[in-house]
């Protein structure tokens, strides 16, 4: 399992007090950026001319989080399918407390192309990997 620590932050913060709906998707990002970063790779590069793009989200709420809360974003599993992978993420809060879970659907991309690529097989093995050390 991965771990990115953060602080939840006054942007972050909606008209209700709390986290908004659409800054889940910035700590997923956040969490995934930095696992990408351990392994040598970024959004825009995962090998052979490829980067990464997000086919699709998906995210539950279990608890409202606050201001000043330090939360965990969690990369729990990665899982392949045929040309897409998808991360699935758990958010906690400093209790221990699960406040959010969902994934993402990211797929291999060619930016300068603009098209969709197969999944780089060094970039596969380091996923294949990452589901062994969970």
């Amino acid at each position: 399992m991965f771990q990115y620590t953060y602080q939840i932050q006054k942007e972050d913060i909606n008209h209700g007090n709390h986290v908004g709906n659409e800054r889940t998707l910035v700590f997923f990002k956040k969490a995934r950026e930095a696992w990408l970063a351990e392994k040598n790779y970024s959004e825009l590069s995962i090998g052979e001319g490829c980067g990464i793009i997000q086919k699709s989200a998906c995210i539950e709420y279990r608890k409202q989080i606050f201001l000043q809360d330090t939360i965990d974003v969690n990369i729990i599993k990665i899982e392949l399918e045929k040309l897409f992978f998808i991360f699935f993420y758990q958010i906690y809060n400093q209790k221990g407390e699960l406040c959010v879970e969902g994934n993402t659907k990211m797929l291999a991309y060619d930016y300068k192309n603009q098209k969709v690529r197969k999944i780089p097989n060094h970039f596969l093995k380091r996923i294949e990997e990452y589901g062994m050390e969970s």
